[in-house]
């Protein structure tokens, strides 16, 4: 199912909590994309977007915990690496069946079913680890 932006996913770390917005609205995006299956093109260009937002805003938090010494960076990484797995293989059927109601429907699962869960489990843990660590709890 597709679903809207909800203030419910905000994490408190403002850059973050922008680029998770941004990310939403690419898996939107890619979603339609696929549905609307005018043409493999505006596929590859929505999928070529979600992998450059994704890569931009997996640097920019794991930076953010590297600045703030969060001990699961490691365990982090892991994940992004494997949502970019997901994601090739994503882009491997694109390739060789096309856009379909089956992709679309995958490609949700893979950007913002998984996006929705990271935010509330794995970013989450950072970001009650920067506020913990904050003197006034700021982490913004």
């Amino acid at each position: 199912m597709l679903r809207d932006w909800s203030d419910v996913y905000l994490i408190g770390i403002a850059e973050i909590d922008q680029q998770h917005q941004g990310f939403f609205a690419a898996a939107h995006r890619l979603y339609e994309e696929i549905l609307d299956r005018e043409g493999k093109n505006a596929v590859v260009e929505a999928m070529a977007f979600m992998r450059d937002y994704a890569e931009q805003h997996f640097q920019t938090e794991e930076a953010f915990m590297r600045e703030h010494d969060y001990p699961g960076l490691k365990e982090h990484m892991q994940l992004h690496v494997a949502f970019f797995r997901r994601l090739d293989g994503l882009e491997d059927d694109l390739m060789i069946f096309g856009p379909s109601q089956d992709l679309a429907d995958r490609a949700l699962d893979i950007t913002q079913d998984w996006l929705i869960d990271h935010i509330a489990d794995e970013d989450m843990l950072y970001s009650l680890h920067v506020k913990a660590r904050e003197p006034r709890g700021n982490a913004a």
